[in-house]
Parts: structure tokens; C-alpha cells; sequence
């Protein structure tokens, strides 16, 4: 088979079907993938060390999780092109991945030494005499999360491309066994993020940040240990240039459009060879249709701007709640893994049972397309700012009653009053993330499919590293006279007004909405006159 040229073996000799790749091959990868989200989903707690160990302020705090979590998805993007274009992709997991372990392992060296963190301060106690980390203390934590973003990124993009490269893509039998193993895959990363979110993140703020923080290592060395064990039965696909290139090509194209179509016509005239007529002809097409999608990509990076700061500041204020359960002290965080479970249980509810029973019952299969799941989770989103507002007025309500507007006392509110939102977003996640993907790989042109899942890390990348800017700039601009506070300044929750920040949120998230809707659909109504214009030329030329 002349596509199965491309894949060698890990000493690059040409690949055996009865050793290499298949489902044994996959089996290294979970494991990989399970470890590496288990560390990854704790992360979301890494705040609470950002202002009790560190303490940074709460507009610093959310402003570095935003940072962190952009560089990780443009780097996952980024990766993406790079194990496409210029080497393996088992190359870059073992060379990028242990910066993961390295990353960690800062972390934990500047959580157990007092040198490299400020004073001991309990910062919910005193406000305002807690220095906050600065200087090379600063440097070292932006470097280990710099290490850490650049791994977990490569990890992300490469381990499920790797994963596709264990099935032959000639045989149905194998195409059906690559659709289970991405089943699979989203199964073992949700397991692992609900193991880390429950087990990881009690013992980072029970048992001590720096033991958390080594654990983290331990569990991503040994996930990577695995994986390279692994190596003697992988199909790889040798580098065969990014796909990137192409698609830029077709990008610059767009912006000599008409010059293009001269250029065809010129080509149809002279007589010249049939190939490249019709590259010519593909590359418009190509041009078209990339124009006709970008609104709707700038619509989704507009919709994807709040969501990682409503996540970031609801785990931030579900630490000055009651976090109780008996005996138990139930950190923020962990929350996440009741949304995480639940989706678990319901995606083979869905697939395997709710779907086919539709589709005998009453001959409708429930599918909505990408544009709609997108939409749905744009719905989601605006729903989880307006719950998040009402839930953050009762609070300051209570706050106030109790009179701690001036202390970071834990306030008398359950912290399980943060599990809807919790819910609507991780919806949101699903819909409108992985609705893009989907976008892109059913209307781009070939060029772009394979690069869909970076399309969709760079514009959320963008989106997360937009969050930055936007917080800083809404905390200035609310701040009155030379004395005056922002709606965010300070550190403790209980003397902000951050139900006016999550109420302008809501109406953000309003307007994104609206605007997608407009260019969703008149996405849908120009594709269907294109496919209408394409029929009639099919008819008259038969």
C-alpha cells in the first residue's frame, strides 16, 4: 500500500501489521494520557497556591491562569504542525513531555523552601501585611509554569494523533477501531481528571503543595515510562510536511482573489496542462471557502473570552465558602469531577442507547449539527454567568449580614451552590469547543481538516491570554479617584464587587451570542446557495 509507505517503526525500518500498531500498541498510550490528566485537571487549584502560598492578589492570580492555560492550548497547536512537519511524533512526546515532570518539580522546590516564596503570611487573616512573591521568586514560578505549559501542550496534540496512527486508514475494519480508540482515549482523560481533581488536589491542600506538586511529577514520569516502554510496537508516520504550509498558501490567495480568477481564466484560454487548471480552480474554491468560515471563527474566539475566567474565579471563590462535609473539607476545585462524572456516564447513555432508540422509535436521530452544539454552548456559557451572578449576590448578601466585608472569614454559604455553573460550563466545554473541531473537519477544504484541532487551540489560546487583558482593564477602568478600589482589587473575596464583574460577563457573553447567531446563519444560508449553485452546474452539464 503506497499510504503505508510513510509509517516506520521506532528504528525506521518499514512497519510489520502483525507487530506494530493495532489496539496493543494503543494500550501504552491511555495509560500516558491517563496519568498526564490526572496532574493536569489539579491544576485548576494551583490558584489556591497562588494566594495562600505566593500571595498574589486576586486579578494577578487569574491573570497568570489565564496566561497558563493560553500558552498550553497555542502550544498544543503549535506542537500540532511541528510533529506533522519536521519530526515524530513520538519524538516530540518524549522530548517536550518531560518538561511536564520538569515544570513540577520547580513547583515543588519553590513551595518547600522558604527562600524561594514569601514570608509565611495567613493572608485570610491579614490582608493587608502578606507580601506577595516578586522578583526571582516571580521568574521561578513563570518559568516552571512556562516548562509545564510547552509539555502538556505537546502531550495533548500528540499522544491522540499518535494513537490514530496505529490504524491503517485502507482497511474499514481498522477506521472503525481508530473512531473506538478516540472513544476510548476521551474515556481514559476524563478518568484521570476525576482522580486527579478528588485525590491530587485534597492532598495538594491537605498534605502540603510541595508533596502535592512532587506527586504530580512522579505520576507524568511514570505515565512517560510507560509510553516508552511501548516504543517497539508503534506505527510511525514519518514527517511529511505541515499542512499549515498549504493552507496559508490558500490564505494569501484570499487576499488576490480576483488576481486568482484571472489567472484561471488566463489558464483555460492558453490551453495549458489540465493539472494545473484545476489546482488553480481548487485553490479559489479552497479561498472560498476559508473566507466564508473565518467570521465564524472570530465569533467562537469572542464566545470562548469568559470561560476561563469564570472558571478561574469561581474555584477562587468557592474557597472563602463552607467547604465542609462533616469532617471533611471539600476544596473548590473538586467540584469539577461531579460535572466530569456525570458526562462520563451519559456519553454511552447517549450513543449507545438514547440515539438508536430514537432512530427505531420515531426515525429521528436527535443530532444537531456543529453549528448548533456551538451555539448550545454559547447558551450554556451565558447561562452559567447569570447563575454564577445570582449565586455571588447571595453570598455578598450573607457576607454582609455576618458583617466580614472587611476580614477573608469563611462565609456561611455551602460551596455545593457552585455545582450548576460548574455543570454549564463544563457543557459549554464540550459543545462549543468540540463543536468547532467538528466545524472544521465537515466544511474546510482538505487542506484544513487535519489541522482542525489546532485551529481550535489557537483561537481558545487566544481567548484564554484575551481573559488576561480584559480582567486587568475592567479592574482599572471601575477604580474612582487616586484612592479608589477596583471591582477586583485586593485579596480576599468579601470586599469586592465581583457580582458586577460575573453581571458584565453575562452581558459579554449576550452580545457573543448574538453576533454568532448572525453569522451562523448566514453561514448556513450562503453554503446552502453554493450547494444549490453546484447542483444546477452538475444538471446542465449532464
Amino acid at each position: 500500500m503506497a499510504g503505508e509507505e510513510v509509517y516506520v517503526d521506532w528504528r525506521g525500518n518499514a512497519v510489520d501489521e502483525r507487530r506494530h500498531g493495532g489496539i496493543r500498541a494503543t494500550l501504552f498510550l491511555y495509560v500516558l494520557f491517563m496519568l498526564r490528566s490526572c496532574p493536569s485537571s489539579s491544576n485548576f487549584s494551583v490558584v489556591a497556591y497562588f494566594q495562600g502560598t505566593l500571595h498574589l492578589d486576586i486579578v494577578t492570580s487569574s491573570t497568570v491562569i489565564g496566561y497558563l492555560v493560553g500558552t498550553v492550548l497555542i502550544s498544543a497547536a503549535l506542537m500540532n504542525f511541528i510533529s506533522d512537519a519536521y519530526i515524530k511524533r513520538t519524538t516530540a512526546i518524549f522530548v517536550f513531555g518531560p518538561c511536564v515532570v520538569l515544570g513540577y518539580m520547580l513547583l515543588a522546590l519553590q513551595a518547600q523552601f522558604p527562600s524561594l516564596h514569601p514570608e509565611t503570611c495567613e493572608i485570610k487573616k491579614e490582608l493587608n501585611n502578606c507580601k506577595p512573591a516578586k522578583g526571582w521568586n516571580l521568574i521561578l514560578l513563570y518559568m516552571s509554569l512556562l516548562l509545564f505549559a510547552v509539555g502538556e501542550g505537546c502531550m495533548r496534540s500528540c499522544i491522540p494523533s499518535l494513537g490514530g496512527d496505529q490504524f491503517s486508514n485502507d482497511d474499514p475494519k481498522n477506521s472503525q477501531l481508530k473512531s473506538m480508540f478516540l472513544i476510548w482515549l476521551k474515556f481514559a482523560n476524563s478518568l484521570g481528571a476525576i482522580i486527579g481533581l478528588v485525590f491530587l488536589v485534597w492532598i495538594e491542600n491537605n498534605l502540603g503543595w510541595n508533596i502535592g506538586f512532587m506527586i504530580c511529577a512522579l505520576v507524568v514520569l511514570v505515565g512517560l515510562l510507560v509510553a516508552a516502554s511501548g516504543m517497539p510496537f508503534y506505527r510511525m508516520q514519518k514527517p511529511i510536511g505541515s499542512p499549515l504550509t498549504k493552507t496559508l498558501e490558500v490564505l494569501v490567495i484570499s487576499s488576490k482573489k480576483r488576481q486568482a480568477i484571472v489567472d484561471v481564466m488566463e489558464l483555460q484560454e492558453t490551453g495549458r496542462a489540465d493539472c494545473i487548471q484545476k489546482s488553480g480552480i481548487t485553490q479559489v474554491d479552497e479561498t472560498k471557502a476559508i473566507t466564508r468560515m473565518l467570521p465564524i471563527f472570530i465569533s467562537c474566539l469572542v464566545i470562548y473570552l469568559p470561560f476561563t475566567l469564570l472558571m478561574t474565579l469561581t474555584i477562587q471563590v468557592g474557597s472563602t465558602m463552607d467547604r465542609g462535609v462533616g469532617t471533611i473539607q471539600i476544596p473548590s476545585a473538586s467540584l469539577i469531577a461531579i460535572p466530569t462524572a456525570f458526562h462520563v456516564l451519559m456519553q454511552p447513555c447517549y450513543s449507545q442507547i438514547l440515539t438508536p432508540l430514537l432512530r427505531t422509535t420515531i426515525g429521528h436521530d436527535c443530532s444537531i449539527t456543529t453549528l448548533q452544539r456551538i451555539g448550545a454552548g454559547s447558551v450554556c456559557g451565558t447561562a452559567a454567568a447569570c447563575i454564577a451572578t445570582l449565586v455571588e449576590v447571595k453570598r455578598m448578601t450573607i457576607v454582609e449580614q455576618h458583617g466580614l466585608t472587611l476580614t477573608g472569614t469563611a462565609v456561611p454559604m455551602s460551596v455545593f451552590w457552585l455545582v450548576i455553573q460548574f455543570f454549564l460550563l463544563s457543557i459549554m466545554d464540550a459543545a462549543s469547543f468540540g463543536g468547532l473541531v467538528e466545524f472544521i473537519k465537515s466544511e474546510a477544504p482538505p487542506t484544513m481538516k487535519p489541522i482542525a484541532p489546532a485551529v481550535q487551540s489557537f483561537l481558545a489560546g487566544l481567548a484564554a491570554w484575551s481573559c488576561c487583558a480584559f480582567i486587568q482593564l475592567v479592574n482599572r477602568a471601575t477604580r474612582h479617584g487616586d484612592g479608589g478600589r477596583g471591582w477586583l482589587d485586593g485579596t480576599s473575596f468579601n470586599g469586592t464587587r465581583l457580582d458586577h464583574f460575573f453581571l458584565l460577563l453575562v452581558i459579554f457573553e449576550l452580545v457573543a451570542l448574538i453576533n454568532y447567531t448572525f453569522w451562523a446563519r448566514r453561514y448556513t444560508r450562503k453554503l446552502q446557495r453554493v450547494r444549490t449553485v453546484g447542483l444546477d452546474e452538475d444538471n446542465s452539464r449532464n
